[in-house]
């Protein structure tokens, strides 16, 4: 069971007044670091089940030296793999979650390429430089982890989900209360895991630095 992490303690308190201030920039949501990010090999795993049996009638088993007497010729059956009829399965594994206690081995670069020359990724661009170190564990490799790795492969992780969440959101609402919000509806496959309501304490430390140094770039609608 996680707990609270600091960033509580300061969660959002640059939100009111920097966001009248900041108002006008356009962010687009999605940027902060969701696709190819990891130096490593792709985590996956791929399963293929199938039994054989073989049945005789008649027969009688040797033991202890005594010879088997016949047996009708036996049958042989195939059940389906993984996958359906002829189908591959997906070898697409999702992030783990806090209780799973995941620390990425694999970790992708901070160096800024091409990508970051487009505006649209002003996001990604700012945590790399400016919250390196959490950037890269939450969009780790070996094993990945619901920060940066959403229930399937279509599906944001849980820092890229309450991101989304929140610049999405027209309530008007205090930012802390939207934010708060947004946490509990994005822990994704770590729902039925994590009971308490909170992202992983690595989301939660890049959520952090995102909102303190990263604001216009990453929280502002």
């Amino acid at each position: 069971m996680q707990t609270k992490s600091s960033y509580r303690v300061l969660k959002w308190t640059f939100m009111v007044g920097t966001m009248v201030s900041l108002g006008a920039c356009v962010v687009t949501s999605g940027d902060g670091g969701d696709d190819d990010f990891s130096d490593g090999g792709e985590s996956g795993s791929s399963t293929t089940a199938g039994k054989t049996s073989t049945a005789g009638t008649g027969g009688s088993t040797s033991t202890a030296g005594k010879t088997s007497t016949g047996g009708s010729a036996g049958t042989t059956t195939t059940t389906g793999g993984a996958g359906g009829d002829g189908g591959a399965p997906s070898s697409y594994v999702p992030g783990l979650c806090q209780v799973d206690d995941p620390t990425p081995t694999s970790l992708p670069s901070c160096t800024l390429d091409a990508k970051d020359q487009d505006p649209a990724n002003a996001c990604r661009t700012c945590l790399k430089t400016q919250c390196c170190d959490d950037w890269k564990t939450c969009f780790g490799d070996s094993p990945t982890t619901a920060c940066g790795s959403g229930p399937t492969e279509e599906a944001d992780g849980q820092f890229e989900c309450i991101r989304g969440c929140y610049l999405d959101d027209m309530s008007g609402n205090d930012p802390e209360m939207v934010l708060g919000d947004c946490e509990s509806k994005c822990l994704g496959q770590c729902e039925a895991k994590d009971t308490d309501g909170f992202a992983l304490n690595d989301t939660q430390a890049l959520l952090g630095c995102g909102q303190e140094k990263c604001l216009a770039e990453c929280f502002t609608p």
